[in-house]
C-alpha cells in the first residue's frame, strides 16, 4: 500500500529538480547543437543549389556562346567556300581567254604556215603531176620539164 508522507512529495521534488537540471545540462545543450546542425545543413544546401544554378547558368552560357561560334563558323566557311568559287571562276575564265588567245594565235600561225606549204605544193604541181604518171605507168618521163 501507498504511504502519502513527506517523502512522496521530497520524490517528486527531486524528480523535478532532476528533470529541470538534465534539461538545463543535457537536453538543451544537445538540442541546441542537434538545431545548428540543421541549420548548418540547410545553410549548406542552399550554397549548393545556389552553386548549381550558377553551374547551370555558365553552362548555358557556354552552350550558347558554343552554338554562337558554331554559326559565326559556318557563316565564316560559307564565306570562305563563295570567295573560293569566285577565285575559281576568275581563274577557269583567265585560263579560257588564255586558251581562247591561244587558239587565235595558233590558229592564225597554222593558216599562214598551211597557205605557205598550199603555195608550194601548187608551185610543185607539174613535179607531182610527172610523179604520179611514172608512178602508174611505171616508167620514167624523160626529159622533165620543169617550169621552175
Amino acid at each position: 500500500m501507498l504511504k502519502f508522507d513527506l517523502t512522496l512529495f521530497v520524490q517528486i521534488i527531486e524528480a523535478l529538480v532532476l528533470a529541470v537540471l538534465l534539461n538545463i545540462i543535457l537536453i538543451k545543450p544537445v538540442m541546441e547543437f542537434l538545431e545548428e546542425r540543421r541549420r548548418q545543413y540547410k545553410g549548406l544546401e542552399r550554397e549548393i543549389e545556389d552553386l548549381l544554378r550558377q553551374v547551370e547558368s555558365g553552362l548555358k552560357n557556354y552552350q550558347e556562346a558554343l552554338a554562337s561560334a558554331r554559326k559565326e563558323g559556318l557563316l565564316k566557311r560559307e564565306a570562305l567556300k563563295e570567295e573560293a568559287r569566285r577565285i575559281e571562276r576568275e581563274e577557269l575564265s583567265r585560263v579560257a581567254r588564255e586558251m581562247e588567245q591561244f587558239k587565235k594565235s595558233w590558229e592564225s600561225t597554222f593558216k599562214s604556215e598551211f597557205a605557205k606549204l598550199r603555195e608550194e605544193v601548187f608551185a610543185q604541181r607539174e613535179y607531182f603531176a610527172v610523179l604520179i604518171v611514172e608512178k602508174l605507168l611505171g616508167r620514167k618521163v624523160w626529159p622533165r620539164e620543169s617550169t621552175e
